[in-house]
């Protein structure tokens, strides 16, 4: 038997409509989120010259970069960043992005900090954006914010063997994606438990009304999800997060 629950919280006196020309997507393997007309300011400790589509392998495989942006400065270069990033600003003709793996996703990848490897992720992503497309709804890209959220909070329910909303320090979804300095506008959750695939908790949360109106939020437009397990609990093995946001 599994089990799943949701919560979901709209926080705004006004909502603004958000354009979708320029999303984050998957890039170098499944390693990075990578997105056109983006910068990211401060935070460097290298550069190296090269086209755009360079930047994130070279991020990925460096073990000190977190995340990068890409300007034709001499020619084209990237500007490798560490730590936690600024805002992301809209800049036409840079290129910026983050790492969310350091092992590649073909045959089937290395486990992310997610919890899940580099193909699950990108599973999961394209399971939720085909629901979306689905319903006339844009798609949603994955914010590294909202996985340290979802993988900090499915941790702790492994942790505890109890599948739920609330922490065991007491805190709600709102706080552990505050936490990750995710100033949200909207933000919304689903967990689930016993779920042994992507396949098998996407169509658990699908088959939920209420799972399924997170999914189809029209207002976010960020998702991070994580899986935690442990085999030692006498219920469930497997706890599964999702946590949805758009910033204010």
């Amino acid at each position: 038997m599994t089990r799943f629950s949701f919560v979901a919280l709209i926080v705004a006196t006004a909502i603004a409509t958000v354009s979708t020309t320029s999303a984050f997507q998957l890039g170098s393997s499944g390693r990075v989120m990578w997105e056109n007309n983006c910068d990211y300011t401060g935070n460097n400790y290298r550069s190296t010259r090269g086209i755009p589509d360079v930047c994130g392998d070279i991020c990925a495989d460096d073990s000190t970069c977190t995340h990068w942006a890409w300007n034709n400065y001499n020619g084209g270069t990237c500007w490798l960043k560490t730590g936690t990033p600024s805002a992301k600003k809209t800049a036409y003709g840079v290129n910026c992005g983050y790492v969310v793996s350091r092992s590649s996703s073909k045959g089937g990848g290395g486990v992310t900090s997610s919890g899940l490897s580099t193909s699950e992720m990108a599973d999961m992503l394209g399971r939720i954006n085909a629901y979306r497309a689905q319903n006339g709804l844009s798609a949603l890209t994955i914010d590294y914010r909202l996985v340290a959220a979802a993988q900090l909070h499915s941790q702790d329910q492994a942790n505890q063997c109890t599948m739920t909303h609330a922490g065991s320090n007491g805190s709600k979804m709102v706080d552990r994606i505050k936490a990750q300095n995710y100033n949200y506008n909207v933000a919304a959750e689903n967990v689930a438990a016993g779920q042994t695939s992507v396949e098998s908790v996407m169509t658990s949360w699908w088959n939920s009304p209420g799972h399924r109106a997170n999914i189809l939020n029209k207002n976010v437009v960020n998702v991070g999800f994580a899986l935690a397990k442990n085999n030692g609990c006498s219920n469930y093995a497997t706890y599964w997060t999702q946590d949805f946001g758009r910033e204010a």
